[in-house]
């Protein structure tokens, strides 16, 4: 392992709005971490129920930051702004990592190209949405064909303190869960760094309840995708997964389609949800694209935060000198 591994120091920034329930539980599992953080920075991003109070009870055991609503993009800057580590991790206010989290998640930086490591999400508690979740690992880091990983998910996710300065930290347009850690990696990976998937850094996550706020999230996460592609055209759907998911939504021929594959695996009660959340999900990600498309202006949206010339490097002693970097093209 280099030699810079050994100098490494871990923030860890969580945002939270209206965690009450969960914030607490989140921060005792990051006060049991066997390679304890620098520090734990919490980011009340204009909490209106208990959460304030929760914080407080801790102490000086956390640094405990308050800003008025602006998204989970916004509050995870508040946070790194303050933030002394030489990586900065994330988690959200309703994941709870297990105890050698962040000693794996260091492990994956063993080189100076790597920009970030992302861990394991796994479901905190039974119940079949996340069953349905954790089936097909749509929280964990995504990989291409080749192997080398796509982009990191910010319930599980560690990045270098310095290239986060480097590409202006995360995208505050993006004012909803979902998207905004594709778009920071996006930017990551066009400066040429690359990231690691180390499946043995591992988070729990409290997944939805209810069918009706999964669907909520996952069109969060399509007005996302549209957030996305006006910043980086590159990253559109292919034309046939267009087709594909407007022809899923469409059709309840592809519902019993679904079915039939999850009961050769599953009992019927398993079947049939899973095949109404594959059914649902790709029509609540047509409504949260379309509602993006609606509501947001493609104008304010022209240009992704790498091509601004102003950007400011921050070196990182322990990790070697830094240079402004060229996007590729």
């Amino acid at each position: 392992m280099p030699e810079h591994i050994d100098k490494l120091s871990i923030s860890v920034v969580v945002p939270v709005y209206n965690g009450g329930k969960t914030i607490g539980r989140a921060i005792e599992h990051l006060l049991r971490q066997s390679l304890p953080p620098a520090e734990i920075i919490v980011v009340d991003d204009g909490s209106t129920d208990q959460t304030a109070n929760i914080l407080r009870s801790f102490g000086s055991r956390i640094t405990a930051l308050s800003k008025a609503n602006g998204g989970p993009a916004s509050a995870r800057n508040e946070g790194v702004r303050v933030a002394n580590g030489s990586l900065i991790a994330f988690t959200d206010s309703d994941c709870f990592p297990e105890e050698d989290w962040l000693k794996e998640l260091v492990k994956g930086f063993h080189s100076l190209e790597i920009g970030g490591v992302g861990g394991t999400v796994r479901a905190a508690s039974g119940g079949l949405i996340g069953e349905y979740v954790d089936l097909h690992g749509w929280m964990n880091p995504q990989c291409a064909r080749d192997g080398s990983v796509l982009y990191l998910v910010t319930a599980n996710a560690c990045f270098r303190s310095d290239l986060l300065f480097q590409v202006n930290l995360f995208d505050e347009r993006f004012r909803k869960a979902g998207g905004e850690d594709t778009e920071l990696s996006v930017r990551l990976r066009s400066f040429g760094y690359e990231f690691v998937f180390v499946e043995s850094a591992i988070v729990r996550h409290l997944h939805r309840r209810t069918i009706r706020d999964y669907l909520k999230n996952i069109a969060n996460h399509g007005e996302g995708q549209f957030i996305l592609e006006t910043l980086w055209p590159q990253q559109r759907w292919k034309a046939n997964r267009r087709k594909e998911i407007v022809r899923s939504a469409a059709g309840l021929g592809t519902m019993l389609r679904f079915y039939r594959s999850y009961r050769r695996q599953y009992d019927r009660k398993r079947a049939f949800v899973f095949s109404l959340l594959d059914h649902c999900q790709y029509m609540a990600r047509i409504w949260g694209y379309l509602r993006g498309k609606r509501e947001l202006s493609s104008s304010s949206l022209r240009n992704p935060l790498t091509r601004d010339p102003s950007a400011v490097v921050y070196p990182n002693e322990n990790l070697g000198s830094s240079s402004v970097l060229v996007p590729k093209v």
